[in-house]
């Protein structure tokens, strides 16, 4: 054993003295000696370490790499004595090194010498009395030791020589760290009002400790409390910390206040706009952008709150109706989709007053890019909620008067024609389209001639024109779909004389719904159904009646109507429409089931197959 032992000084020495060597010829070598410590202190050989890190100090004392790592073991060992020694020598050596002091306290501390680490602390306190960078390293090693006290007695010598919030944050954190939550706001209130150079961290901190549910009531007032005396650094905060809680009432009115004590930050207002309107707080975003328009700001503030207001209209337009199971009514073709199937959640008084401001503010935008957008959307607005045709078609012709790009302008041209129908002036939608066609060759303008026709002419017409487009198009455009789909139904069920005088009345009932005319629509499809009983168009007609009826919420005549869909080529769809009237609004899932389960058994080859068996295995899963 003693053999062993004794090889194994040889080994270190021996490789000490390489190292060494090699070190004073090649100051370069020294990481040879250094790895070779660590290789030791990785081993076990704590000593061998200590020795050779010793040594490089010996002919190296101001290598840094060494005297950290030998304090490092000095620490990691708890040879606190050893270190203490080592310490000592170290500050002899260099007096002002104010980390050497910092860490001999600690040593001392950790070695259960309080006094001895007092007197340390304490005595380079007077030496580096003006030195900040003693007090953040103080702090930082204090607090990891959880001395209050002592932190407290360096904190106080501090701010008497920087400044009252000098090292709030530091301290903020520490006590935020130890959930001790009030002493925490307290110090970056401090911090807030006389300091700026962290604000953006420190309401972010404030923030974090909103998360402890203890920590609200205290957050809360002691904000109110700083914001009576220093309104313009604590209101904002205030504001961020009512949003955080979804108080966004108590919120906007800290956000207000804080502009009206002198704040004029409107980058703010509109990123707290936008936050607003993220949230679905509509009402709320509205007023924000209105605040913000009601101040003489610069273009490029007045166009993002306007955009921003603008948006916040769109968000709220939601289709009314609830998703359903499969598309009826050709629900997806462009030829039959109802743009007036929305919802809002603005009351029109406010919406109103709100599209005043909006259309008086653009007025001061002359050569704004964004002119041709801002008209197109209150156009849209006027159309599709306030169904204000006249002032849409007024907004939607500036629109078009404006610069834009051409799928703005596409949605421009296609709108006027909406509204044009709406005001029941097809020839006028038609000639419009056709001046558009000739300034412009673009091939969806084609779409919209189409529908016009299909609403306003026979058949025949509308064939025609159709079978031309398909010349113009490949099957890979996505019109072509749905002219196929139309032009099917115009094949298909205006045959005979009889079906052409019954599509009149059909045609009638789709301008109708062009024009919000529900009642209108549906007294058309009853008149062809009643005088027309042996037309073609009967089923579809039914189909259509249906629909209408179930979006109308006359659930008992959909039922009717669905099931008259037997024997024709809709009956799967009005099996499947039975059983969602059964399970969403009768709510009877078991009723609901047998129609679903129909399909499942008689409609194998139904393109709805698919859907419905989906559908009925989520019930049973639901019911399990």
């Amino acid at each position: 054993m003693k053999i062993i032992l004794l090889n194994n000084l040889k080994f270190i020495f021996i490789t000490f003295f390489v190292s060494i060597t090699i070190y004073a010829k090649n100051p370069n070598s020294i990481k040879g000696p250094i790895k070779t410590a660590k290789f030791l202190e990785k081993n076990g050989d704590v000593e061998g370490a200590i020795a050779i890190y010793e040594g490089v100090l010996l002919d190296n004392p101001q290598n840094r790499q060494s005297f950290q790592s030998l304090k490092s073991i000095y620490l990691k060992y708890s040879m606190y004595d050893r270190g203490i020694v080592f310490l000592r020598n170290k500050i002899s050596q260099e007096p002002n090194d104010i980390r050497t002091y910092c860490e001999l306290g600690e040593l001392h501390y950790l070695n259960k010498q309080i006094k001895e680490a007092n007197s340390v602390w304490y005595t380079a306190l007077k030496k580096f009395k003006y030195n900040r960078p003693y007090y953040r390293i103080m702090i930082s090693t204090l607090a990891k030791y959880n001395l209050e006290n002592e932190m407290n007695t360096i904190l106080s010598e501090g701010r008497n020589n920087f400044g009252k919030a000098f090292l709030a944050y530091e301290v903020g954190l520490f006590y935020q760290n130890n959930s001790i939550y009030d002493k925490a706001i307290k110090e970056y209130i401090l911090y807030l009002i006389n300091e700026k150079n962290l604000n953006g961290i420190i309401e972010r901190k404030i923030l974090s400790m909103s998360d402890e549910e203890e920590a609200l009531e205290i957050i809360e007032n002691h904000l109110i409390s700083a914001s009576k005396t220093n309104p313009n650094k604590i209101l904002n905060i205030l504001s961020e910390f009512y949003f955080k809680q979804q108080k966004y009432s108590m919120s906007f009115k800290a956000k207000k206040e804080w502009t009206l004590s002198g704040n004029k930050d409107f980058d703010q207002w509109i990123k707290f706009a936008n936050e607003l309107r993220k949230e679905n707080q509509y009402q709320h975003a509205m007023d924000a952008y209105n605040f913000i328009l009601g101040y003489k700001i610069n273009s490029r503030l007045t166009e993002r709150a306007l955009l921003g207001l603008g948006q916040t209209f769109e968000d709220q337009i939601t289709t009314t109706n609830e998703e359903s199971l499969i598309p009826y009514f050709f629900d997806n073709n462009v030829f039959f989709k109802d743009p007036f199937q929305i919802y809002t959640s603005i009351s029109n008084e406010h919406l109103e007053s709100s599209l005043n401001l909006y259309d008086s503010m653009l007025i001061s935008l002359t050569k704004s890019l964004y002119l041709s957008e801002a008209y197109f959307r209150l156009g849209e607005i006027q159309y599709k909620i306030l169904q204000d045709f006249d002032k849409s078609f007024t907004m939607l012709n500036k629109a078009l008067n404006y610069k834009s790009n051409k799928v703005t302008r596409l949605k421009i041209i296609f709108r006027i024609t909406d509204v044009l129908i709406a005001q029941g002036k097809t020839k006028n939608a038609l000639d419009f389209l056709n001046k558009q066609l000739q300034n412009e060759n673009l091939e969806d303008i084609n779409q919209k001639i189409i529908l016009v026709r299909f609403l306003t002419q026979d058949p025949d017409s509308s064939l025609h024109y159709i079978n031309q487009s398909f010349n113009n198009i490949t099957p890979s455009n996505v019109l072509f779909n749905d002219l196929m789909e139309l032009k099917n139904i115009l094949t298909n069920y205006c045959k005979e004389p009889i079906d052409k005088s019954a599509f009149i009345h059909f045609q009638k009932s789709e301008l109708y719904l062009r024009q919000n005319k529900i009642g209108d629509a549906i007294k058309e499809l009853e008149f062809l159904e009643k005088h027309f009983p042996n037309s073609q168009l009967t089923s579809i007609t039914h189909l259509r009646l249906a629909t209408l009826n179930y979006r109308i919420k006359n659930y008992d005549k959909t039922l009717d109507y669905a099931l008259m869909l037997k024997k024709t080529k809709f009956e799967d769809r009005g099996i499947i429409l039975a059983g969602q009237i059964h399970e969403n609004q009768m709510l009877n899932q078991k009723k609901a089931l047998k129609y679903y389960m129909e399909i499942l058994n008689n409609f194998s080859t139904s393109i709805y197959y698919e859907p419905i068996r989906y559908h009925v295995r989520k019930i049973k899963k639901t019911e399990s």
